[in-house]
This record gives structure tokens, sequence and C-alpha cells, in this order.
């Protein structure tokens, strides 16, 4: 598909001053994922790019660059930026396109979620016990009882880490178990980008009743999609709070962790 230079992509907005080189990349990663840009198609030069956007050239330099280090696109030496030839962008993670050029581990850690996460749901729905599906209960029953309080924020984490611990367990599986320990550990270590506001953590607590319903009714797909959209929403929100916006996320909403 070839363009116009003059043409501006539908969906390509005039970017706002908060965190310009990342809402940079996530307006041009998702023109490219979908397809307004081919595989190995030239993008626009520089300077057009930066006026369509209104940003300066060396935000957008930056823009690129992560999206080269993503892999999602290619400088060639005096020809230009080619959109990469590759698996399909679906598979990848904004979070991880965004935080993957700095070392961050915060993408890699929710595409990891979103691997694992639905898969262990599902089969705690098939194997779970009634004693397992009584701790789920207990640990969402703890985080309920914190919503309406102040400062409590870490505490109904610890609340929201036992319930996936407890799902994890009532998979059957030992592997299973030590992965969401391991992303518990990380999730603590990179905690500054987990902004636990009341109302995301009130989210949270919703999903894990969507989870736990699925679980108790034995529905495996059910179980999976409702993790999935739990993670999705997770996603959403940090990756506002990664291009400064404020309030709640709409291109994928949060949960508590």
């Amino acid at each position: 598909m070839r363009h116009s230079a003059l043409d501006r992509p539908t969906g390509l907005q005039p970017i706002a001053r908060s965190r310009i080189s990342h809402q940079a990349v996530i307006q041009l990663w998702r023109l490219i994922r979908d397809g307004y840009w081919s595989p190995g198609e030239r993008l626009p030069p520089e300077r057009e790019l930066a006026e369509q956007l209104q940003v300066s050239r060396g935000s957008l330099r930056e823009a690129l660059r992560i999206l080269e280090v993503a892999g999602v696109v290619e400088s060639r030496q005096g020809d230009g930026t080619f959109v990469r030839e590759g698996p399909g962008l679906g598979l990848l993670s904004p979070l991880a396109v965004i935080f993957g050029a700095s070392g961050d581990l915060v993408g890699d850690l929710l595409e990891v979620r979103m691997i694992v996460e639905p898969q262990i749901a599902a089969r705690a729905a098939v194997r779970a016990t009634a004693d397992e599906i009584a701790e789920m209960n207990a640990a969402v029953a703890a985080m309920a009882s914190l919503l309406d309080r102040e400062g409590v924020a870490l505490e109904a984490l610890e609340h929201d880490r036992a319930f996936h611990r407890a799902v994890a367990r009532a998979s059957h599986n030992e592997v299973a178990v030590r992965v969401i320990e391991l992303i518990n550990q990380t999730l603590q270590e990179v905690r500054r980008h987990f902004v636990a506001s009341t109302e995301r953590l009130r989210r949270a607590h919703e999903r894990h009743l969507e989870i736990l319903a699925a679980i108790e009714a034995h529905d495996a797909p059910g179980a999976s999609a409702a993790m999935t959209r739990h993670l999705t929403e997770i996603e959403g929100y940090i990756l506002s709070e990664a291009l400064g916006h404020q309030g709640d996320a709409t291109a994928t909403g949060e949960g508590g962790r």
C-alpha cells in the first residue's frame, strides 16, 4: 500500500507534550500493527512524520529508535526507515515495545503474564479442589474488606498476589506455582509502575470475582478469558501511566497489580 507524502493516516493525531517519544511510539506501532504501512514499506521521511505528529525531529528519532530496538522497523542508511518483515505485531505488547528499549522489566513481565496466566487459570478450572476454591474465596474476601479504607493499598496488593498464587496452586502444576512466585517477586521490584488507587483495586477485585466464578463452575475457557481481561486491563493502565495520561486508561484498562 502506497500513500501520498501529504496524507495524514487516519488515527494519527498531534501528540501531547507529556512523554512525547513514548506517545509517538504507540501511534506509529498501532498504525503498523493495523496494516497502514505494510511489511517492507518505507515510512514517510522524518520531517513529514514529525510535522504530522507535531513533535520535534529529536523526539521522532527517539521513537523510531525504540521501534527499531523492538524489531518493528529497520533503518537503512541513506534509504530511510522501513517496516520489518516478520511475525505479526499482534504478538507484541505495546509495553514491551516501550520498555524494552530501556531494559525495564515491566513490559516483559506483562508479556509473560499474558502468555502463562490465562492457561494456568484454565487448568485451575479443571483441577481445583473445594479447599483450593475456598482459598481463592478467602483471598478475594480479604481484598474486598479493604476496598473502602484509605492507606491500605499495599495490604490489598498482598491479597491480590495471594489470589494469583492460589489460582496457580489449583492448577496442580508445580512449575506454574514457581512462575507465579517469580512474577510476584518481580512485581515488588517494579512496584513504582503500579499505582494502586482505590478504583483500580476495586476493578481488580471485580476481575478476580469473574475468574473465581469461572473456576468454581469448572469453565476452563471462561477462566482463561476472564484472566486475559484482567491482565489486559492492567496493561492498559500501566500503558496510560507510561504515556503520562491521567485518569482511566481507555485503550485497555487495569487491575490492582
